[in-house]
């Protein structure tokens, strides 16, 4: 009865962190949707006041650095003057804020607006390094960024004023 437990593991797909099966389309999908959030984040601080006035108090090469578990998408930001920019990411770079993935599904249910951010740390999806209170800042950037990327149809349900 065992060995057949052993080849029925991974037809269920437990969230433990690490995926069974690596889908090549969420994989593919979930590094596009990396880029369009961080052209839509520049683009949301050249746009938006408030994001503007607190992307002015971070210090100069403050770094925030996104990745997942198992050589998932990664995308690095870094606050050059009052902008910031996309950088490659190198694995000695020293970072700020670090939020690591724990799996693809994670990424992509966040970044499809299927999950928040919040919801998505309250349930172990990612672990974050970092100050919390500049955490909160970046992750109030990510929803205001994503309020003008998604249709209200599909941020209204995850943020809620």
């Amino acid at each position: 009865m065992q060995n057949y437990m052993f080849f029925l593991l991974p037809l269920y797909n437990y969230d433990l962190g690490v995926d069974f099966y690596y889908s090549s389309k969420k994989k593919s999908y979930s590094y596009h949707c990396l880029f369009f959030i961080g052209r839509g984040l520049q683009a949301t601080i050249r746009m938006d006041l408030g994001v503007r006035e607190e992307i002015k108090n971070w210090k100069e090469g403050f770094t925030i650095v996104i990745e997942t578990y198992r050589k998932g998408p990664k995308i690095c930001f870094v606050k050059s003057g009052h902008h910031l920019l996309v950088k490659k990411y190198n694995k000695d770079m020293q970072s700020d804020i670090w939020i690591m993935f724990k799996s693809i599904n994670a990424v992509f249910e966040t970044f499809t607006g299927q999950v928040g951010l919040d919801r998505a740390y309250a349930e172990n999806r990612m672990i974050v390094r970092g100050d919390l209170f500049q955490t909160l800042k970046v992750v109030r950037m990510f929803y205001a960024c994503e309020c003008y990327l998604f249709p209200k149809c599909i941020w209204g349900k995850n943020y809620q004023r």
